[in-house]
């Protein structure tokens, strides 16, 4: 059973009661992932030069919030981000909000990610400029989440930091020290100052004072070794679902089950849900129409190529992107053999 299986099985009853309320997003990806390597999409011919044989398989949808169509963008961004891999240590910073503002985060998706991303990267940036840190400018990756293991709505942003910076006068490259970055207590402090203030900015109603104030907001920095975990582990999250395939065990009855690994105890567990309840769980994590979910700053920021272009040279970085990782961009394999194959073409896909 999978996502999309689920979707086609229930997919006009969910519009049927829930039509109405959808976010245009929302429906598109409920139909996508429905139809998602069905004869609805058409078909792809392909060649196989080793056995000299035909193949045809049904063409993805392509959503980003398809669980099924996320290993090649995940493998072609972890490609870039290996080639980017800079020779220091690395860092894992993660930002959560309270749980009170959950329910206005959900109803204001939109701005109050993109508030989430702006206050935690100009949190994380400010205090490494400081002399007592990094004393200069870093080069962070943002990347949002949106649930927990059990699909409950959960804002979070992880940054992947390397632990090298300009120094504030750009006379030279500094480096994090003892497997340290910055105190995330005091991150944690500019991180809720600024987001309070930017939701204020905003006319965002409803703010208990003593609620955003009572006590720090989690941010969690550690260091991750050279990088290339960190950089895999991220290539995961990035590309995945609020669920995967893998994890659905069944749907009986009108009731999905599946597993998760409990953040705490580390154990699987499983969670069941009635079906609506489980699409609408899902759906509540399908990004706003554009929202760009990756972000750069610093000097890994796009308009900064070539001050990070000159950083490389300096630390003359060089890195060999693993081979699996190549042999996976090579697309759809033989069935019978298991060579690359050569696409041929596309049959459009069938009428409605």
């Amino acid at each position: 059973m999978t996502v999309g299986e689920i979707f086609r099985l229930y997919r006009d009853e969910y519009i049927k009661k829930f039509g109405p309320k959808m976010l245009p997003s929302h429906k598109r990806a409920l139909n996508d992932i429905a139809q998602c390597r069905t004869d609805r999409m058409g078909t792809v011919h392909w060649y196989c030069p080793e056995c000299k044989s035909e193949h045809f398989s049904y063409k993805p949808c392509r959503n980003r919030s398809c669980p099924a169509c996320q290993n090649d963008k995940k493998v072609n961004w972890l490609i870039r981000q290996l080639d980017m891999k800079l020779p220091v240590e690395y860092f894992m910073a993660t930002f959560t909000i309270p749980e009170y503002l959950r329910t206005i985060s959900r109803s204001n998706q939109k701005l109050l990610y993109n508030i989430l991303f702006k206050a935690a990267a100009q949190a994380i940036i400010k205090l490494a400029k400081d002399e007592k840190y990094m004393g200069g400018q870093i080069g962070i990756v943002g990347i949002l989440h949106s649930w927990a293991r059990n699909l409950a709505f959960h804002p979070h942003v992880h940054f992947l930091i390397p632990g090298a910076a300009v120094s504030n006068d750009k006379s030279k490259i500094v480096f994090s020290k003892n497997h340290f970055l910055a105190f995330a207590p005091s991150v944690s402090k500019i991180f809720r100052a600024i987001f309070i203030k930017l939701l204020r900015q905003n006319h965002i109603e409803n703010l208990n004072d003593d609620l955003a104030f009572a006590k720090d907001w989690v941010v969690d920095i550690r260091a991750v070794g050279n990088g290339q975990k960190a950089i895999q582990y991220a290539a995961k999250y990035i590309y995945k679902t609020a669920v995967s395939n893998a994890n659905i065990i069944s749907c009986n009855n009108g009731i999905v089950t599946f597993k998760y690994q409990d953040y705490q105890s580390k154990n699987t567990v499983t969670r069941s849900l009635p079906v609506m309840e489980f699409m609408r769980l899902f759906l509540q994590h399908i990004l706003p129409k554009g929202f760009q979910k990756v972000r750069y700053y610093g000097f890994l920021h796009p308009k900064n190529r070539v001050l990070f272009s000159i950083i490389r040279l300096l630390l003359r970085a060089k890195f060999k992107i693993p081979d699996k990782y190549l042999n996976e961009k090579h697309g759809m394999k033989c069935p019978q053999c298991g060579t690359a194959m050569q696409f041929i073409g596309t049959i459009d896909r069938a009428p409605p």
